[in-house]
C-alpha cells in the first residue's frame, strides 16, 4: 500500500491509521519519514510485511528545503536552535561545486539524533538521555542532485540518493561549507522502493475508497520489481510444501544469473515464493521467502 504520509505524525501512527481502517492485524512500514516530512510511505500489509528484504535496492527520491539561517541539534526544524546567521548571502557556485563534489559514493556522518544503534539502543534515545555517543560514517550513495529554487537563506533541491541517505546531513554539511547554518526545513519523499508518490493516497482517501469497498492493496507480486516466473499446479504444490524447486515445475522461460532472486507465481499471478536461482542437477533453485494464495 502507497500512502502520501502528512506532516506532523510519525510513520508508525500512519501505518496505525492504516491498520484501523483496514482492520489489519500485521502492517509495517519500509523506510519512515520524520514526523516533519511528508510524501510516499509504503506499508506492507499482512504478509506484505515479508517483502522488505527484497525492496532495498530500490533508490529514493526527495525534494528538500535546506535552511542557512541557524543550526539545531536535530539538523532540521524541529530541533532546538543552537547557533543564528542573520545576514546570509549563499553562493550559489559553492553549493553547485559541493553538491558536485559529494555525488557518487561518500562517507557521510548521520545526526545525533538517528536510528544508529550503539550497545542496542538508537542514538536518539541516548542522545536525549544526555549520553554523548558519537554516530558512526556510513557510506552512502547520491545519485543526483538539481538545485530548483532559491531565496536569500534557503535553497530547494531535489536528491536521488540510496537507502539509508541523511538529507538532514546533507543540509547540515552544505551550510558549514557555505559558512552558516544547515537544517532541512521541509522534506517530501518523491519516490521509494520502485513507486512514485503520484500512485499513493491520503489517509483520508484511503478510509474514502476502503468504505466504497474499491481496492487500495497492491497485490505481492505486482509490489515487487523483480523477474516473475509462472510455475505449474505440481510446482505450486511443491513450493507451498516447502520442496526445493524443480526445473520441470517452471513455466516461462527464466534469463538471470546464479544467486538472483525470483518472484514464483502461480497461473493466478498469485505470489507463492520468492527464490533464489542455484541450479544443481533437476533443481532450479530454493525458496527464500514463502507466501500463501488468497
Amino acid at each position: 500500500m502507497l500512502i502520501d504520509k502528512p506532516k506532523d505524525i510519525t510513520s508508525r501512527k500512519a501505518v496505525d491509521q492504516v491498520m484501523k481502517t483496514l482492520k489489519v492485524k500485521r502492517a509495517g512500514h519500509f523506510g519512515s519519514l520524520d514526523p516533519f516530512a511528508t510524501g510516499l510511505l509504503c506499508i506492507g500489509v499482512g504478509q506484505g510485511t515479508k517483502l522488505l528484504p527484497f525492496m532495498h535496492a530500490h533508490q529514493k527520491e526527495y525534494i528538500a528545503t535546506i535552511g542557512f539561517d541557524m543550526t539545531t541539534d536535530t539538523d532540521d526544524i524541529t530541533g532546538n536552535p543552537i547557533e543564528r546567521f542573520s545576514d546570509v548571502k549563499i553562493d550559489m557556485g559553492a553549493a553547485k561545486k559541493w553538491f558536485e563534489e559529494n555525488t557518487g559514493w561518500i562517507n557521510q556522518l548521520p545526526p545525533r539524533y538517528c536510528a544508529q544503534k550503539y550497545q542496542g539502543r538508537p542514538l536518539y534515545k541516548l542522545t536525549r538521555a544526555n549520553i554523548d555517543v558519537q554516530p558512526r560514517e556510513k557510506q552512502v550513495y547520491i545519485e543526483d542532485v538539481e538545485i530548483l529554487d532559491h531565496g536569500r537563506d534557503w535553497i530547494d533541491v531535489r536528491i536521488v540518493c540510496s537507502r539509508g541517505t541523511y538529507i538532514r546531513s546533507i543540509a547540515r554539511d552544505l551550510g558549514s561549507r557555505l559558512g552558516y547554518g544547515g537544517y532541512l526545513r521541509e522534506l517530501r519523499r518523491l519516490r521509494s522502493e520502485g513507486f512514485h508518490v503520484e500512485a499513493a493516497m491520503t489517509l483520508d482517501e484511503l478510509k474514502q475508497r476502503s468504505q466504497q469497498g474499491q481496492d487500495v492493496i497492491i497485490p505481492l507480486s505486482h509490489a515487487l520489481h523483480i523477474q516473475k516466473v509462472r510455475v505449474t499446479p505440481t510446482g505450486q504444490r511443491g513450493i507451498l510444501d516447502g520442496s526445493p524447486i524443480l526445473v520441470s515445475w517452471i513455466i516461462d522461460k527464466v534469463e538471470t544469473a546464479e544467486g538472483n532472486y525470483v518472484a514464483m507465481v502461480n497461473g493466478g499471478d498469485q505470489l507463492l515464493c520468492i527464490a533464489r536461482h542455484q541450479p544443481s542437477g533437476g533443481i532450479w533453485g530454493y525458496i527464500e521467502r514463502g507466501f500463501r494464495p488468497d
